[in-house]
């Protein structure tokens, strides 16, 4: 099977295109697959979000998301999504939240699956967990939260319930960009010091560091699959996240704040609730899917439309 790719960068380390070089990484190790350059020579077109080229073979659509934030203009940021949308042959949803979205705004594909995004456990295996404890101390609890950081990802949130559920002794490592200096301010300077900011990462980096801690908090809002957890989780990491979005269904260690249902109409992302820690409850079940699961899945998805 020879595949042509739309707006896949395989030298980018974003959440999608991190994901999509693993996914094609182990299809062409497990099954024969190529990844070409010349569409005219593909069997089958696989495509990140939404088009860059005309579709001329059978397409798989790859889904992020969708934009349905009130103070932007999500009608034109959707608008390319949909023509993909309406013109793939398969539409691969990251999570049943995110198929639900979707498929609320755009209409029901007569070919959708639903495929979480799994951890490549070679990688992680290769991550070396002591890589942090000169800067960390050897001996010192550590907490993690690490993303691409916006207001809907409520960093501060994830602060207040590392200092009120966190032993005193512990500490909280912050990556990656975006951040702003409120996002660190109301705090003590005994607590402050509990925090440390390690800037963005590089992807092994961020393995180390997962590897290195107990607790991976995402309390972001109306997420759908984030890869963060997904490696963090793999790494070991019990998560704390939210119940709104897809990011519950991919955990199988940890806690989960409960909030009010979304109903799927426009909202003000980036003015996200403030969370009510007392009201959560427990996740223990059996391990979620790796990359190999994953690659199976996407595989027999591709062969069912040749």
């Amino acid at each position: 099977m020879k595949i042509f790719t739309h707006s896949f960068n395989p030298k980018s380390n974003s959440g999608p295109n991190k994901f999509t070089r693993q996914l094609f990484e182990n299809m062409i190790k497990k099954f024969n697959v190529s990844v070409i350059n010349k569409q005219e020579d593909a069997d089958i077109e696989f495509c990140l979000i939404q088009q860059s080229f005309y579709k001329s073979k059978p397409m798989v659509l790859r889904l992020d998301g969708i934009y349905f934030n009130s103070d932007q203009d999500y009608a034109n940021q959707n608008a390319p999504i949909k023509y993909s949308y309406d013109n793939a042959d398969c539409v691969i949803f990251q999570s049943n939240f995110n198929k639900e979205l979707i498929e609320t705004w755009f209409g029901p594909h007569k070919n959708g699956h639903v495929i979480h995004n799994g951890a490549d456990l070679e990688v992680v295996r290769e991550a070396n967990g002591n890589y942090w404890n000169s800067q960390l101390g050897q001996d010192t609890e550590v907490w993690t939260c690490a993303s691409s950081w916006r207001p809907h990802k409520r960093l501060k949130e994830n602060i207040r319930y590392f200092m009120e559920h966190a032993p005193k002794d512990s500490i909280l490592c912050v990556a990656g960009d975006g951040i702003k200096s409120d996002d660190f301010s109301g705090w003590s300077v005994e607590q402050f010091r509990r925090i440390r900011y390690l800037g963005k990462l590089d992807y092994i980096s961020l393995l180390s560091l997962y590897k290195r801690s107990t607790t991976f908090i995402h309390l972001s809002y109306l997420d759908h699959c984030p890869n963060v957890v997904v490696d963090a989780q793999a790494s070991g990491c019990k998560i704390i996240c939210s119940s709104t979005g897809g990011t519950s269904e991919i955990v199988s260690n940890g806690i989960v704040i409960k909030e009010s249902n979304w109903d799927y109409s426009p909202i003000r992302l980036y003015v996200p609730p403030k969370l009510n820690f007392n009201n959560s409850y427990e996740i223990k079940t059996e391990s979620k899917d790796t990359i190999d699961k994953v690659s199976e899945k996407y595989y027999n998805a591709m062969k069912g439309i040749l």
